[in-house]
């Protein structure tokens, strides 16, 4: 395994030196089994779009204003979004390894591109659009405890500074709460491969941030992505809540649903064959199975979506559909300039800067 102990931070130096086009960066440090830093590596990340995604989500008060409640004369009432679900709490990865689990390094295409001239290996890019149906390339499946979900164990602020002699400001340096760092520990039992042999080890490819709602069990051995386990349906067994498709944009929930309100507008869906579960995974050859809910009145079974659903022929679904709720929000995605390996030898401490300017 490629450690030694040396940094390697690019670019960037320190939170006081980064070009106003850096609003972040993701850090990775190794350390042994004895708790010694092997290694040290930070990637600049631009998050200028999730700054602005996670105060959209955030900034919002728990209720609103109602001047028609105690009796005309106006009070504070909830509203009906949770804001704690939109919040981030989760740095899930994704790894390069083939269908048998073997690692794959940078030789894997769907992560690195091979420069003619240099013959060094460079991350693809990811596009702004619905890539990956909008989750991870290749997302390490769940088995707890050796490859879970990672929640964030910890946010904290790191010290900054205001420069001295700005405009409006008293002319001295002051210190100021505007880098936040979020950070989780891959422990030595996890994340370590499909235990194919002794040295057996994941090369980490991918890293996102991740809003969605607090889970606070187990998930078990799933050997699902985790996405999978934010697909919500029904209450009683968590089935796709039956819908209509008619050809259009709009789909109607049966009129068997109680659960009318599990969808609201703002949600994103995915379409799957009536009937089944998020683990089914039956998409009805769909392309994209996930669409933006942009239209649905509180206690109504009519839901308006960004597009029209289509199999991969372009043909427009109808009849019986099952729609999940997508809780699975990732702020922020990048692939790793170098991937970094993990096997039970090392603890990886996963740090996830944001700073804002």
């Amino acid at each position: 395994m490629d450690l030694n102990c040396s940094e390697s931070y690019g670019t960037a130096k320190t939170p006081q030196g980064y070009a106003k086009s850096y609003a972040g960066e993701v850090e990775f440090e190794v350390r042994d089994a004895r708790g010694r830093i092997l290694k040290r590596v930070r990637e600049p990340n631009i998050v200028k779009i999730f700054a602005k995604e996670i105060l959209a989500h955030r900034l919002p008060h728990s209720k609103i204003w109602d001047p028609t409640a105690s009796a005309g004369s106006g009070a504070w009432v909830s509203h009906n979004i949770d804001l704690d679900e939109f919040s981030a709490k989760y740095i899930a990865f994704g790894a390069s390894f083939d269908a048998d689990g073997n690692p794959l390094d940078v030789a894997d295409t769907r992560f690195y591109s091979k420069d003619a001239v240099s013959g060094g290996y460079t991350p693809v890019s990811l596009g702004a659009g619905a890539e990956y149906d909008g989750g991870l390339v290749n997302p390490v499946p769940i088995s707890e405890p050796s490859r879970p979900l990672k929640r964030i164990e910890r946010v904290y602020f790191e010290t900054s500074y205001q420069p001295a002699g700005t405009p409006l400001l008293q002319a001295d340096v002051r210190a100021v709460n505007n880098v936040i760092v979020m950070e989780t520990t891959l422990r030595k039992d996890e994340y370590n491969g499909y235990a194919i042999s002794a040295s057996d080890h994941f090369t980490l490819t991918e890293v996102a941030l991740v809003g969605a709602k607090e889970l606070s069990t187990s998930l078990g051995a799933c050997e699902c992505a985790p996405r999978d386990v934010f697909l919500t349906g029904t209450a009683d067994n968590n089935d796709a809540l039956l819908a209509s498709a008619s050809g259009t944009a709009t789909i109607s929930i049966s009129s068997t649903e109680t659960e009318v309100d599990m969808v609201k507008e703002g949600d994103q869906v995915k379409i799957v064959a009536a009937g089944t579960t998020a683990a089914a995974d039956s998409v009805l050859n769909q392309l994209n199975p996930y669409y933006l809910v942009i239209s649905k009145a509180a206690g109504g079974r009519d839901i308006t979506l960004d597009r029209a659903p289509v199999d991969v022929n372009n043909v427009a679904l109808s009849g019986d559909v099952g729609i999940l709720r997508d809780g699975f929000r990732i702020f922020s995605h990048r692939i790793l300039t170098a991937p970094v390996k993990k096997s039970s030898s090392f603890e990886i401490v996963v740090r996830w800067r944001i700073i804002m300017n």
